[in-house]
């Protein structure tokens, strides 16, 4: 009896998930259902690429080249553009990506916690200092320094400053980053913050400070040697033959990589900007859909294959079924 009621315990419950008995749909592939779904991804994939090409269209932007240039930079406005807009620094041949300099950084020693440095090698140090912060990636921190004014035309030299919310200098960082991989605090004494490049770098800032949103930025490594980064957030719109003046701060020099360096204005649609490589993306891909499944279907039309035709199944294999 005993036996009987510890079988009955361990037996599964009297349900559809415990038993296995839930039911099932397998489809079955069949070359006409291939072409139709592969028509239709098609069409999904192409319609969304219009829709981000067109959007992408839509944007405007006006940028200046400025270089080695230490003066006041003019962007004209050729069409009206309309808030929120961001203010960027590009820079060209400039491989953030290369294997030693993006890994010559130490995540536990910027998010201010017990772990090692000497990954920032070659730069854990400089001049028998420790640095703080280490590595090749926060000490080629991007040093130029922008502040823009508003002219109702580029021939007046009656301009207003852009400031506060129109000018936003905070937010412009990941949240993630600045809550949890990015944590401040005041040099010891055995510490500099002057590497190579013979400046500050502006990330060890006093508690009432805050963290450098601008080396937050820097230190999220871009993919491509032709990048972008956030500098401002700009909440205002502008008319057409308006001008923006730029006076530029020029500290970092571009010259010994062969690099360029540009300021852009540029409108923010609801992908948070131009993203043309998703774009063109979606349509080769849609185009690849709506090939593969006109190569099928004239496959299937000019070699029309019977569904489980048991002709086609070898003779060897018949006679041993």
């Amino acid at each position: 009896m005993d036996n009987s009621v510890s079988e009955t315990k361990e037996r599964p419950h009297e349900n559809p998930v415990a038993r296995q008995r839930l039911k099932a749909w397998q489809p079955i592939v069949t070359p006409q259902k291939f072409v139709i779904v592969m028509a239709l991804l098609g069409a999904l994939l192409l319609s969304i690429g219009a829709v981000i090409t067109s959007s992408n269209a839509s944007i405007q932007e006006v940028s200046e080249r400025y270089d080695n240039r230490n003066d006041v930079v003019t962007l004209q406005i050729t069409e009206e553009m309309d808030s929120p807009m961001r203010f960027s620094y590009s820079l060209t041949n400039y491989y953030q990506n290369f294997r030693l300099y993006v890994k010559s950084r130490s995540d536990w020693q910027l998010a201010d916690v017990d772990g090692p440095t000497d990954i920032c090698t070659p730069l854990e140090s400089f001049n028998g200092t420790d640095l703080y912060p280490c590595g090749l990636v926060a000490n080629s921190f991007f040093n130029d320094t922008f502040e823009a004014s508003y002219c109702p035309s580029c021939n007046t030299s009656e301009c207003t400053a852009l400031e506060g919310d129109e000018w936003q200098r905070t937010g412009i960082s990941w949240h993630s980053d600045r809550q949890t991989k990015f944590n401040a605090r005041a040099l010891e004494a055995s510490e500099t913050n002057v590497g190579p490049a013979g400046f500050p770098i502006p990330f060890p800032a006093p508690p009432s400070e805050g963290d450098n949103e601008d080396f937050v930025v820097w230190m999220r490594a871009a993919g491509l040697p032709t990048f972008r980064k956030l500098y401002s957030k700009v909440d205002r719109s502008f008319s057409k033959g308006d001008c923006i003046r730029v006076n530029i701060s020029n500290n970092y020099p571009v010259d010994p990589f062969g690099g360029t360096k540009t300021i852009i204005l540029e409108e923010v649609n609801w992908m948070n900007g131009r993203n043309n490589f998703l774009g063109a993306l979606y349509i080769v891909f849609g185009c690849f859909a709506i090939f593969a499944s006109i190569g099928f279907g004239i496959l299937q039309h000019q070699n029309p294959r019977k569904l489980a035709d048991p002709d086609l199944i070898p003779t060897n294999a018949r006679v041993a079924a």
